[in-house]
């Protein structure tokens, strides 16, 4: 997936972008810019597109809600937006059938189909990982999907210039909240959600056309105990 910047722009690429644009028309000029960068820099469809159709979805570190407006416009998800940065929610890209919660995970019962982290679990203590990923597993309805968005740090390349720019966004302009800054290479993620009890994990670049070395991973937890 291309981001419109490249010569041959898809159409859905096209369609998100006038989504993100017109949902955050009211927001400051700040926000917007925000937003909109994230978007032309994240490959958000694919992952998007990894959610099953009209699915009950919830967002773990929504930010100001790019993934969780694109998932209710694009698959009909009916998205919990959970956000603990505050500063985020009153920018928010609202649709009626996402709502919002400002907190962590800890605050959130029930089951879901699918949950989702975008560029999220590199800014969690490396410790603090698998009970996350286990807490995850069991808002997991049985055989519901996990869907993770990362960096890949073996692209050396791509990957120091994501660094670069993750430094500016949270030492100089403190735009994101968490204590840590460690990435984990693949195997290391498989092997993470092997062990919070996932199946059929799958890994996939998604990074073509965009600066940053973004991976995709989806797993599941099993259908039967």
């Amino acid at each position: 997936m291309t981001p419109f910047y490249n010569r041959r722009v898809p159409h859905g690429t096209l369609v998100g972008l006038g989504v993100i644009r017109r949902a955050s028309a009211g927001a400051p000029l700040g926000s917007r810019l925000h937003i909109l960068g994230r978007y032309l820099t994240c490959p958000f469809l694919p992952a998007v597109d990894a959610l099953p159709p009209g699915a009950r979805v919830l967002d773990v570190g929504a930010g100001h809600g790019v993934f969780a407006r694109l998932a209710a416009e694009r698959r009909g998800a009916r998205v919990v937006a959970l956000e603990p940065d505050v500063r985020k929610l009153g920018a928010a890209l609202r649709h009626p059938a996402v709502r919002w919660v400002a907190g962590f995970d800890a605050c959130i019962r029930g089951r879901f189909d699918a949950v989702a982290l975008c560029d999220v679990l590199y800014r969690v203590p490396a410790a603090e990982r698998d009970p996350l990923l286990a807490r995850l597993f069991d808002r997991l309805r049985p055989g519901g999907l996990l869907m993770l968005k990362e960096i890949d740090p073996d692209r050396r390349l791509k990957f120091f210039w994501n660094v670069a720019q993750e430094f500016v966004a949270i030492r100089v302009l403190r735009l994101t909240l968490g204590s840590g800054l460690v990435y984990e290479n693949r195997e290391a993620l498989g092997r993470r959600l092997a062990r919070a009890g996932f199946v059929g994990v799958t890994i996939r670049a998604i990074d073509a056309g965009y600066p940053h070395p973004h991976v995709l991973y989806t797993a599941s937890r099993p259908a039967q105990p």
